[in-house]
């Protein structure tokens, strides 16, 4: 399957004004995940189904990403994704997709950076900068297959060579 790994793009810092999971994404932001998104298309990403964490920042995240995509698929909402989602809650989201042949799950670091580096078989986290977007072909039902790195859209840069990413 196609598994999509989606960082919220930038939101509003940290305040006692706004609850953590009422942070909303900067209008740079915004911005920068369209421009993001849009190349996304044009590099021909679609996804059958597109689950984001309910937290504000990461539902505007998967919208942007949905619209730019002119994506007709599922969008949905899942407590799952909320920070401390890991590749248990991971297979958890999948059973409540069967069959599904392609996934984008919008979310937060550290959680999606720790996921992508253990299903790459790393060592450490593959940490994913604020709307970056790592796309990996992994076989959930093989429990020691480790997934396939495809490409990576960072910081408006498409990267399709994961050894050039990793510190020497």
């Amino acid at each position: 399957m196609l598994l999509f790994l989606v960082r919220h793009a930038k939101a509003v810092e940290r305040s006692f004004d706004i609850a953590e999971e009422n942070r909303y994404l900067t209008p740079e932001g915004r911005e920068r995940f369209r421009a993001a998104a849009a190349t996304l298309r044009k590099k021909g990403m679609a996804a059958e189904v597109i689950v984001s964490s309910p937290l504000v920042r990461a539902v505007q995240t998967a919208e942007i990403l949905a619209e730019a995509l002119a994506f007709k698929g599922l969008l949905t909402i899942d407590e799952l994704l909320v920070p401390g989602f890991s590749l248990e809650e991971l297979r958890k989201l999948l059973g409540r997709h069967p069959g599904v042949k392609s996934l984008a799950c919008v979310g937060h670091e550290p959680d999606l950076g720790e996921l992508g580096g253990t299903l790459l078989g790393m060592p450490e986290a593959f940490p994913l900068s604020k709307g970056a977007v790592l796309a990996l072909d992994w076989e959930p039902q093989k429990e020691v297959e480790k997934a396939r790195f495809l490409w990576l859209l960072a910081k408006g840069k498409f990267h399709t060579d994961v050894a050039a990413l990793m510190p020497h």
